[in-house]
């Protein structure tokens, strides 16, 4: 949002930066963004229907108690008047729409210095609404079963306008009070009547705002008493923006040369501290076996104590936030290497028991007292190399910036890449323009069947194959190597359906792929550590019939380039920054309620990591697997980690959930080997797949 009496966008500095056509861009993608708050976000807002249909009948009920329900005699009149009926349809469904938006387009192309305001309120006047629909959903008359009243909108409803079909897939059916139509129509007049438009303008908005209130209510799609709850919107917009203002020309300009004491967790990195739970800790990492001996605790110790100034995060902890502030880092001071940096010694020998621990320690949610990380030296003695795992907190960084911190810890020390530019303002919002527009029409996938509650147990697994033959099959295949993956994960979860006995009938198997926003290192570079989630969601559609494996990659590879091309990746980050200007405890439900089966039901991630050999303290490193964490109702992860010429899988699953976790691994090898052999890039087995239970 501008700061209050700014110039508006396209206007002076606009210009000078990137040109109206920029600014123009922009504006549209926000306006899109909060659409998808709305569309996107409404399932994890949406109450149970029992209690909406509560509230709407304590409405239903007061308005009788006053003598204001006017609903019926309207509604009657709409269905007596069929044409009457259609009219109220159509401005139900399109004037607040192109009024609002149109009246917004026209202070923007006049430059209108009231624009930045009228923005801005606007934006709010929509997400004090959201508020409103997440704390009291109230069913509409219209949806009130055994009340008599006739759905006009279902009934008139014109075709590709708001509320029929795909146009409002994902809208909340729930959302009466307050009415967002009269919050919408009465915020033109106020921003007409300070944007000064004159006399018969502001007449003709008091006219448009008396319609809609009739509309509204003939139409059964709101109470009579939804109009002063829209009505009262646009005072609490206006107060919330002008508090904003205040906020803003208060600040000071903090002094460079003063440590920051504490900072703000960003929107994408607290998103991760909302959605852990007891059962679904939310830890990254890797597990890595030494070519030798490990290093004593005391030598990998003193490495840290040396390094830790230059690791981003991992000398503080999350201080917890409130109703209205988010959670803080704050610096802790010495950190206690003796706890965070451990030994363990393995009962047994064999990658089994190793990766027993590894499932142990995944399913342990991090301290939130501490800095978010531990590191474990694995001693297995005569019969199996040493190994090392390290976890992060998902809040720290996401895969791929675990990797870089690593780096900080590893040799050799690569000098570090300068920041690249990335494409311009306009280049950016012309791709989330649309990627907005199809997030929000999304709305919850039709998964397999593969979901359901977590338990507290995992079950870690791994495999590796040579990264140049898996290129290969993607070259063969003329698809990506995280398609061969999602591919290979299609292949296990339609022989777990079909050793069920279900039948998937059409329905694929969504996942969820990180895509990384981090600019790659040049060859022969390292790139900074930079803290936070730095990735764009992107949900793909993963066929799980039987097929042959071919088929699958096929069909896989032609599916997800039509989405990576649509812009929903990027538009979700920018949806879940938006997101993150809801108060904290809004935001947190908005990610508990996204973040789940129902909207994608496995994950898949496919992380980049140093073509060459490394060193922790002066020995080694092998094999080094990527450890990921599940989502409320996912029962798998599938992480796949290119170091030093191989690949490097691992699963991660719950077994309750998904019994059949503990073969994912040498079902993904099998599935590889057949897939190579349908394309013609030769034979040669990748190492064999191990797995463990906790």
């Amino acid at each position: 949002m501008s700061r209050a009496g700014a110039p508006a966008p396209g206007t002076g500095d606009a210009d000078a930066d990137g040109g109206r056509a920029a600014s123009a861009a922009r504006e549209i993608a926000t306006a899109l963004a909060v659409l998808v708050v709305y569309l996107v976000f409404t399932h994890a807002f949406s109450g149970d229907r029992a209690t909406s249909d509560a509230h709407g009948r304590a409405l239903l009920e007061f308005e009788r108690w006053a003598h204001l329900d006017a609903e019926r005699p309207l509604n009657d009149l709409l269905v007596r008047h069929g044409p009457l009926g259609a009219a109220a349809a159509w401005e139900y469904a399109t004037t607040y729409v192109i009024g609002t938006f149109g009246f917004l387009a026209w202070l923007w192309w006049r430059r209108s210095p009231v624009y930045a305001w009228a923005r801005n309120t606007l934006i709010l006047v929509t997400l004090i609404a959201i508020c409103c629909f997440a704390l009291w959903p109230a069913t509409p008359p219209r949806l009130l079963a055994g009340e008599g009243y006739t759905d006009i909108i279902a009934l008139h409803h014109p075709p590709a306008t708001w509320g029929t079909g795909v146009v409002s897939a994902g809208a909340n059916p729930y959302a009466a009070m307050p009415s967002l139509h009269i919050g919408w129509v009465a915020w033109i007049g106020v921003a007409a009547v300070r944007a000064r438009c004159g006399a018969f303008f502001t007449w003709l908005c008091a006219l448009h705002l008396v319609v809609t209130g009739l509309v509204i209510v003939a139409t059964s799609a709101h109470y009579v008493v939804d109009i002063p709850g829209g009505l009262l919107l646009v005072p609490a917009a206006a107060a919330a923006e002008r508090a904003r203002a205040r906020l803003v020309e208060g600040r000071r300009p903090r002094d460079p040369a003063r440590p920051r004491r504490e900072q703000r967790v960003a929107a994408a990195d607290s998103f991760f501290l909302h959605v852990e739970s007891r059962d679904v800790p939310q830890v990254v990492g890797g597990v890595a076996e030494f070519a030798g001996p490990a290093p004593s605790a005391e030598r990998v110790r003193a490495l840290f104590a040396e390094r830790l100034p230059r690791l981003p995060r991992l000398t503080q902890r999350v201080r917890p936030g409130g109703a209205f502030r988010r959670p803080r880092w704050v610096e802790t001071g010495a950190v206690d290497l003796c706890r965070h940096v451990q030994e363990v010694r393995l009962p047994a020998p064999g990658r089994r028991a190793l990766d027993d621990l590894v499932a142990r320690l995944v399913a342990e949610p991090l301290d939130h007292g501490r800095p978010l990380w531990r590191f474990c030296l694995v001693r297995r003695g005569p019969d199996g190399p040493d190994a090392v795992v390290i976890l992060f907190h998902h809040a720290i960084a996401d895969g791929i910036g675990a990797v870089d911190i690593l780096r900080g810890l590893l040799e050799p020390a690569l000098p570090e890449a300068a920041p690249r530019r990335g494409p311009g303002r306009l280049a950016r919002a012309a791709a989330v323009l649309p990627g907005l527009a199809l997030l929000g029409l999304d709305g919850a996938a039709r998964t397999a069947s593969v979901a359901g509650t977590l338990g507290p147990a995992r079950v870690f697994g791994t495999a590796t194959l040579p990264l140049d033959r898996v290129r290969a099959v993607a070259r063969a295949s003329g698809a990506r190597v995280t398609d061969v993956l999602l591919a290979l994960a299609g292949e296990v979860v339609a022989d777990v359906l079909e050793r069920r006995g279900e039948r998937p009938d059409g329905r694929p198997l969504r996942a969820a792929v990180p895509m990384t926003l981090r600019a790659p290192a040049p060859p022969g570079r390292g790139r900074t550590a930079v803290p936070g989630n730095l990735t764009a969601a992107l949900r793909l559609d993963v066929p799980v019939d039987p097929m042959p494996v071919r088929d699958r990659l096929a069909a896989v590879h032609a599916a997800a380039e039509r989405r990576r091309r649509s812009g929903r990746a990027v538009a979700s980050t920018a949806a879940l920054r938006l997101m993150g200007a809801l108060p904290p405890p809004l935001h947190a439900r908005a990610a508990r309620g996204t973040y789940r089966a129902g909207f994608f039901g496995g994950i898949v991630s496919n992380m980049p990591g140093p073509p060459l050999p490394m060193s922790l303290a002066g020995v080694p490193l092998g094999d080094v697997h990527p450890i990921l964490p599940l989502a409320d109702g996912v029962p798998f992860a599938v992480g796949a980690l290119s170091w030093n010429g191989s690949l490097h899988i691992s699963v991660t699953a719950e077994p309750r959930v998904l019994p059949e976790a503990a073969a994912f691994p040498d079902g993904l090898l099998r599935a590889f080997e057949g897939l190579a052999a349908a394309v013609g890039a030769g034979s040669g087995a990748g190492s064999g797949a191990q797995s463990g239970t906790a």
